[in-house]
This record gives structure tokens, sequence and C-alpha cells, in this order.
């Protein structure tokens, strides 16, 4: 009986070793807020990226919009429970970071070679004391689109500076029976989209020693000029997007980012006329405005978690990737080496919507928002005071002084923590 057992027992163990072990895959959640089309690219992108990685499986979470990825990512936080990695704005980055939960991507391998393939400035909203915590994804900037019929029509060039805008804006604008049926110009009453036309002016929140400059001559003319486009009946604002005055082609000239490009597309599918991207004009200084995410990773993740992550990320950011991402999203493609790849050149060569503008001073442009935790609350109160101007609520002069004040009281709450 005793002898059975051995045999058994030892039949047992070499059947067990003789089967294969096969290691489960490394979870990696990524939360991220890209929607329609977007999503589904992201999607193609990470099935593919999990095909050729068998070992690591990625998962998208999509929360909703880019604000919804911010305000749950603190949530999580209080809860402890964070993704592997997320999509994240400079802000918001700025707080995760002052937690000590980002993990700092310079310490991974093969940072420095991926850093050195992308362009500085869209470094920036992701270092913190002069280190880089997260890097960029999906980053697109402001520019101009325009309705080139119409302004074939009314003999017009693309405007190149402000002065011309308003001036488009006037001869674009036709009103019928008292009625104004077409505006020549629409903006949104967001944050992004008056930082967008103040850097213009030569306009920013943060001077170069610190201090808080919202209510700076440069803002408030930008400001001023934008509430009296508004004032004459030659721009329409509004908070929300401008699909309906796309569609019923009642608007020339729309400010907004590069990455609106293929939902406004979608808005006018079947019109005659189309839609073209041109830099957004400027005064003062040419300073195009970067707007979207980064991406982090967290550190409450395991190491292999992270590392698994970091492998993504560095696929993500690839050239091959980028140029995907870019041909299909509008959004700017990160790594500088797309911009010689054959396939883009031939890309925006043949593009009919100004692809190429999203590529027009890289250089000089700067990011939306400063790397400050307490700048959410600065932000919001810019929105705010951009509202109160253009509903004539308050002056320029005065819906600025207010929001500084906000400004300055949201940085002496912060320290004062």
């Amino acid at each position: 009986m005793r002898n059975k057992l051995i045999f058994l027992v030892s039949f047992a163990l070499i059947f067990a070793f003789a089967i294969p072990v096969f290691a489960q895959p490394v979870v990696v959640t990524f939360w991220e807020g890209m929607g329609a089309k977007l999503g589904t690219t992201l999607q193609t992108i990470t099935n593919l990226f999990n095909k050729e990685n068998p070992d690591i499986q990625v998962n998208l979470v999509y929360l909703g919009s880019g604000n919804e990825v911010d305000s749950k990512l603190l949530t999580a936080l209080a809860a402890n429970t964070l993704p592997t990695m997320a999509q994240v704005k400079g802000p918001w980055a700025a707080m995760l970071v002052s937690k000590g939960v980002v993990a700092p991507l310079y310490e991974f391998p093969g940072f420095t070679q991926l850093a050195s393939s992308i362009y500085s400035p869209l470094l920036v909203a992701g270092t913190f004391n002069g280190k880089i915590y997260t890097l960029p994804f999906n980053r697109d900037v402001f520019d101009l689109f325009v309705r080139p019929q119409m302004f074939e029509q009314a003999g017009l060039t693309y405007p190149k500076t402000m002065q011309e805008m308003a001036q488009d804006a006037k001869l674009l604008t036709v009103v019928q029976n008292g009625k104004t049926v077409r505006y020549g110009l629409g903006f949104r009453t967001t944050y992004r989209q008056f930082t967008a036309v103040a850097y213009q002016f030569g306009g920013s929140y943060i001077s170069p020693d610190g201090k808080i400059t919202i209510n700076s001559p440069q803002n408030v003319a930008a400001l001023t000029f934008l509430v009296n486009l508004v004032k004459e009946g030659y721009a329409y604002a509004k908070f929300d997007y401008f699909d309906n005055e796309l569609t019923t082609s009642s608007v020339a000239m729309l400010l907004g980012g590069s990455a609106e490009l293929t939902y406004d597309l979608s808005d006018i599918a079947g019109q005659s006329d189309g839609l073209v991207m041109v830099p957004i004009p400027s005064d003062v200084t040419f300073k195009p405005m970067l707007h979207g995410q980064n991406i982090a990773i967290f550190n409450t993740a395991t190491p292999e978690q992270q590392q698994a992550a970091w492998k993504y990320l560095q696929f993500l950011l690839s050239p091959d990737i980028q140029l995907y991402w870019a041909m299909q999203t509008g959004y700017i493609p990160v790594n500088k080496q797309v911009a010689d790849l054959p396939q883009w050149k031939d890309f925006v060569a043949q593009n009919q919507n100004g692809i190429g503008t999203i590529m027009v001073g890289l250089d000089q442009s700067a990011d939306y928002a400063p790397n400050l935790p307490w700048w959410t609350d600065a932000r919001e109160a810019i929105r705010t005071a951009f509202e109160n101007a253009v509903h004539f609520t308050m002056t320029p002069q005065q819906a600025l002084d207010w929001a500084q004040q906000q400004a300055e009281q949201a940085y002496a709450s912060y320290n004062a923590k």
C-alpha cells in the first residue's frame, strides 16, 4: 500500500512538472477620456500593443471628458484606488505629484532617449521642480477654423493678425431683415479660448518672477478685443460647442483646438463648403497655445505594472504610432521624427483641411496653464470672468481684476495648508 502511494505521488509530481505553466499577463489599467473616433483609434492602437506583447494586458477605462478623468483621479487618490496609469492635465498632475503618487518617469530605462524625441515645449506640462513626471500624448494646438467658400465669395484671404480677423468677421457677418443669419466669428466662453487669444496679445498669467498677472494690460486688451466683437454683432459667443452653427453654416470662422476637426467635419458632412485650419492670428507675438493631456504612471501600482505601463507609453509615443494617431485624430504628433516621415508629408500635402497647421510654430508654443496645484481654482475664475465680460455684466478690466483676486486667494489658501 505504501509503495503504491509513493508511486501515485511520484506520478502526480512528474505529470505536474510536465505541464507547461503559462504566466498570467501583467494587467495595466489605463484611465482615459477619449470619446467617439478618438476612443476607437486609441483602442485600435492598444489592441495592437496587446497583440505584440502577450505578457501585458492593457485595459482602457473610458471615464468621459478630461475634466472627469481628473476629478475621478482625486477621488481615487483619497480612496487609495488609483489605476496603473491615466491621462492628466498639468495643474491636476501638479497636485498628484505634490501628493507623491506619480512615478518619476525620468527614472525609467530609456527615458532620456524617448524625451529627446519629443518637442521641447510639449515637455513643459510634465515638468515639476525641474524633473519630468509625465509625458505628452493627446496634445492639440489652438487654431482658427475657416469656411473657404465664404472667404472666396467675399474676396478675402485668411487673416494673419487679430485686426485682420476682426475686419474679416465684420465683412463675413450677414444680417437679413434685422436678424443675423451668419456671424463672422464664433468662439466658446471657456478658459482655453480666452487664453489662446491672450497669448497672441502678449499676455500670460504668471510673470517670470512668479507673480500672478491675470489682470495685466495685455490680457485686458485681449478680452476687450473679444468683447467688442460680440458687442458690435460680428462675433457669437457661447459656452457649448458650435455643432449647430456649423451644420447651418451660420458662422464663418471658429476659434478651436485641432482635435475638434474630426467632430467639426462630421457637422458639415454633405455641404459644398469645407473647413480649413489656419494658424491663430497674432498681433504682438505668435505663441500657439497647447492644450490636452499627458500620461502619468502611478507608483501605487506594482513594480511589474509600472514597467509594463512604461513599455506601453513608449509604444504610444513611437514614430509609427504617433503618425497613425495624428492622422486619425488631429492631435499633434509629439514625436519629432514623424515630421520627416514620407507618409506624414504625403498626408499633409493631400489633406484639404490644413492639417499641417498643427505643426506650425511648435517651437514658439506655450501650454494652456501653469503647472501649479492650485491653478484649477484660478482657471475657473478666469473662465467666469470671461463669461461675465462677454455677457456685459462686468467690464473687461473689472472681470480680470476679480479673477486676479480669486487667484491670489487660491494661492494663499494653498500655501496656508
